[in-house]
């Protein structure tokens, strides 16, 4: 019974803080090197600062080539190249985007925990010419939610209507700057966003604080437009800094989840609190959220009695 209790509250902590757990600790699906996101300030920096630089131009960085429809996370740490750009040196990884592909959508997710890389995105053309910056004002805070952790958000639309056009963008380089690593992100409480989720007043207790640091680690994902969708015309990609683009991520309804269906996941859980196979427990409340039934891991929660 004392381990059914010690795993309880565990457990407690893991839900309430949206799986923070997990996005600790994640793993960069290009190099299979682990990273994790409570780096010391210090070190990070210190770290940075005695990285050699790496090439002698835009046109000689390493860029690993995507594929279509990639989703990924890469890990930017003191393993990774380091290179002195206009806004400062930083640690970074390069991609060659898909250039045979229809057009898609860049979605960028740095993951936020007692640190934070809050990130630069340069796109860049086949000349390595620079086409877009994206900054501060492009990635926006998200709290946690469901199985997604806290997190600087952005997201670009590449056009690959006239594959031909050279100006089209065909590499994406993610880093920091020394203005970016100056700063700090604002964190939303777990315990304010819980009561929020339940429709109750957010408790009055102090918000954290995550440091900007040069490492971190930046879910990839790049989402093709259907087939059929636009037709091909001469469009070439504006220079700009990214001041154009709309952070929101679009906003699409669930369907409505079916009674019967929320009475079988409840029932699961019951039946698996009953066998105290918390895992299991928690796995059918994940499995519910991920079908649409937002209140599967409250149900969990009230059930768990922290004696």
């Amino acid at each position: 019974m004392p381990h059914f209790r010690t795993t309880a509250i565990a457990l407690l902590g893991l839900l309430l803080t949206g799986c923070a757990g997990d996005s600790l600790r994640r793993v960069d699906a290009l190099s299979q090197t682990p990273a994790p996101l409570d780096i010391s300030q210090d070190s990070a920096v210190a770290a940075l600062a005695a990285a050699p630089n790496c090439c002698s131009g835009l046109d000689t960085l390493p860029y690993t080539p995507l594929e279509p429809g990639f989703s990924g996370n890469v890990v930017i740490d003191r393993h990774a190249p380091a290179f002195e750009f206009k806004s400062g040196k930083s640690f970074f990884r390069a991609f060659k985007l898909p250039q045979n592909s229809r057009s898609f959508e860049i979605r960028l997710y740095s993951q936020a925990g007692d640190s934070v890389l809050a990130p630069n995105a340069m796109l860049l053309d086949g000349r390595f010419h620079t086409t877009r910056l994206l900054g501060v004002e492009d990635f926006r805070y998200v709290p946690a939610q469901g199985l997604k952790g806290d997190s600087l958000d952005a997201r670009v639309r590449v056009d690959r209507l006239y594959l031909d056009n050279p100006g089209n963008e065909n590499y994406l380089v993610l880093y920091t700057s020394a203005a970016q690593m100056a700063g700090k992100t604002i964190i939303e409480h777990p315990a304010k966003a819980y009561a929020k989720a339940r429709g109750n007043q957010p408790p009055n207790i102090p918000d954290l604080v995550a440091k900007h640091v040069p490492e971190g680690i930046i879910k990839l994902v790049l989402i093709e437009d259907q087939p059929g969708g636009q037709q091909a015309n001469s469009y070439v990609p504006p220079r700009s800094m990214g001041m154009e683009m709309g952070n929101q991520l679009p906003s699409v309804p669930a369907p409505a989840v079916l009674p019967e269906t929320q009475a079988y996941y409840r029932q699961g859980i019951d039946a698996a609190l009953a066998n105290q196979d918390l895992e299991r427990a928690l796995r059918l409340a994940d499995e519910a959220a991920r079908i649409g039934d937002d209140s599967a891991k409250a149900y969990l929660l009230e059930r768990i009695q922290i004696k």
